[in-house]
């Protein structure tokens, strides 16, 4: 059961593809006055005013179905899940990640609900179930380690302040845009976790339903502003027989094109708390200003040999920082950005390679602890310096290139290590052929990054992974060999994960196959194949975002189109462009892309 509009529509699959500018939407909820918050799974309330401009009543907020950023004749129509016992007995899942390193202790789960047409202002939720599981629910291999479906766990069930509508912007079939409604009060239920479950680091799944009786209602979707569904969405129904994926097939005015199925997540909260070390920061992402999120950044430079200048838009307090480093950086025969973290302050350093004789090549770092230049003479013609990262585990990032052998020839990896080689010696790890693509990261999470080859394998992508620190060596098969891969972290387990983005007619998509759990993941995103991908974490989520950054507009029109995990969609406006993947500007977040 799934509390649709009047009105359902026939469905198929359309491509997302560009999404107008809009500010970014801070959107909260109500949270429990118990303990500690360790975990939100995303927005329900998107505030005051409906899209139609109704306001809600003194002191709540709507949470309305939402349509993209831009595009007026397609909107989500679910507004809720049956999560419910009534003749059926329903139950809804998602799930959420433990990052390696740390421990959680919970004592809460948090789940959302409402009885359309209930005008009482006492909730009349009674009950409560919950189970949490490693592994999604019934899937083979995956276990209940708390819980179960008969006792009630229900400690209290609260008005939450929120109302639920469908949209009031976009009609459905023939229909007007449906009036802002109180009929749907949403009430917050905290679940007793007693014992408290511990939980390490993995993938885990709650799995839960509420009771009125036998009486129908509804878990609301998570709602964001600006867009139908955020990127890696998996939440689960069951149905009485089986799970099954929740979707949203959205509604259309008549004669406008039928939107997209999109599957979609609940918001719910963990209260608890936190031990043990935290999650391995990335170097990787563009975080220039220490405040956990990817900052844009375009590199300009007029010519190959020109100055470049580095132009940073701060995503803490919207400052601009522009500093001038290397020549000639987004130009084929100029400098390399390589931004990285080498002095372990927590923001990222500015810094180039610059190609040259053996020991006249060299790394030219900016470090941002006591911005004094530092240049480390390092690698040669051809190498491939966009391998640098922290291969010792000290939290800097290390020089490092890639040398590619000849055709069928050993390749490999060198580094000089800031804690493995306090002398300055080089570590060099034969790894790779002639041909391949080096792909490194850290895919276990320990602090260290690993050593990674794509190889051709008649248009398919065979991947060789050498684990840093135990000697570990696995292959698999993943995407095709002209897909640009990226590792990064998806999911926030602190792991890196690998996304294979592939030209789709004018389109990309992105699979994105998750460490946490398993599962790949399909996303349409940005317009192949002028735009630049700039992969990182813009929301400040801990979960990397789907970005671009479009070149070949006009030249003060060039813009990073940012699809959040959790926060409102972003377009924003920032570098200049020449044309198509052309000077003068280079977004340096693609640097990590091969």
């Amino acid at each position: 059961m799934i509390d649709f509009s009047a009105l359902g529509a026939s469905v198929r699959r359309s491509i997302f593809q560009t999404i107008a500018a809009f500010s970014l939407v801070a959107l909260l909820f109500s949270s429990s006055a118990l303990g500690v918050i360790i975990y939100d799974n995303g927005n329900l309330a998107v505030g005051a005013n409906a899209g139609d401009g109704t306001a809600a009543p003194a002191g709540t907020q709507w949470s309305e179905d939402q349509h993209d950023f831009g595009v007026l004749n397609a909107a989500n129509t679910l507004a809720g899940v049956s999560c419910s016992v009534t003749a059926t007995v329903f139950r809804c899942a998602d799930d959420f990640n433990v990052p390696v390193g740390q421990t959680w202790t919970i004592n809460q789960v948090i789940v959302f609900a409402y009885q359309t047409g209930f005008a009482g202002t006492t909730s009349p939720i009674t009950a409560a179930t919950l189970r949490i599981w490693s592994g999604r629910p019934n899937d083979p291999g995956s276990t209940i380690i708390f819980g179960d479906t008969t006792t009630n766990r229900l400690a209290s069930s609260t008005d939450s302040l929120i109302w639920r509508i469908f949209s009031s912007t976009v009609g459905v079939g023939a229909n007007p845009p449906t009036v802002p409604a109180t009929n749907r009060r949403v009430w917050q239920n905290n679940i007793t976790v007693s014992p408290a479950a511990v939980l390490t680091a993995g993938n885990y799944w709650i799995d839960w339903n509420t009771a009125i009786g036998t009486a129908a209602h509804f878990a609301p979707t998570a709602t964001v502003v600006g867009t139908r569904a955020v990127p890696f969405n998996n939440s689960r129904q069951f149905t009485g027989a089986a799970w099954v994926d929740v979707t949203d097939a959205g509604q259309a005015p008549t004669g406008a094109p039928v939107p997209a199925i999109l599957r979609q997540d609940f918001p719910f909260k963990l209260e608890g708390s936190v031990s043990g070390a935290p999650a391995v920061p990335l170097s990787r992402t563009l975080d220039f200003d220490g405040d956990n999120k990817t900052d844009p950044a375009v590199a300009r430079a007029a010519t190959a040999v020109g100055q470049t200048t580095w132009w940073i838009l701060n995503s803490n307090g919207g400052t601009i920082t522009g500093a001038s480093w290397g020549l000639g950086v987004g130009h084929a025969a100029g400098d390399r950005a390589v931004p990285a973290d080498y002095d372990a302050d927590g923001k990222t350093d500015v810094a180039v390679w610059r190609s040259g004789a053996p020991l006249v090549a060299a790394f030219y770092v900016l470090n941002s602890a006591t911005n004094i230049a530092t240049v480390i003479p390092f690698g040669q013609i051809g190498d491939d310096p966009s391998v640098v990262g922290d291969y010792d585990g000290d939290g800097k990032a290390d020089v490092a290139v890639y040398r590619a052998g000849a055709a069928g020839a050993q390749s490999t990896f060198y580094y000089r290590g800031s804690l493995s080689n306090p002398s300055g010696n080089v570590t060099f790890v034969p790894w790779g052929l002639g041909g391949d693509k080096p792909i490194p990261g850290d895919f276990t999470g320990d602090g260290k990054y690993d050593f990674q080859v794509a190889r051709d394998s008649g248009g398919n992508a065979i991947h060789y992974r050498l684990t840093n620190g135990t000697g570990a060596v696995t292959n698999f098969s993943y995407g095709l060999f002209s897909d640009k891969f990226i590792a990064g972290d998806f999911d926030a387990d602190a792991k890196d994960d690998m996304a294979a983005v592939r030209v789709n007619g004018s389109n990309y998509d992105w699979y994105v196959w998750m460490s946490g759990n398993g599962a790949v993941f399909l996303e349409k995103f940005g317009a192949a194949p002028n735009d630049y991908l700039t992969p990182g974490d813009y929301d400040g989520d801990g979960k990397w975002d789907l970005s671009v950054w479009r070149s070949g507009a006009a030249a003060a029109d060039t813009k990073f189109y940012n699809k959040n995990t959790f926060a409102s969609p972003q377009s924003i406006l920032w570098g200049s462009s020449a044309g198509a993947q052309t000077p003068p500007d280079y977004p340096v977040a693609n640097f990590i892309v091969h």
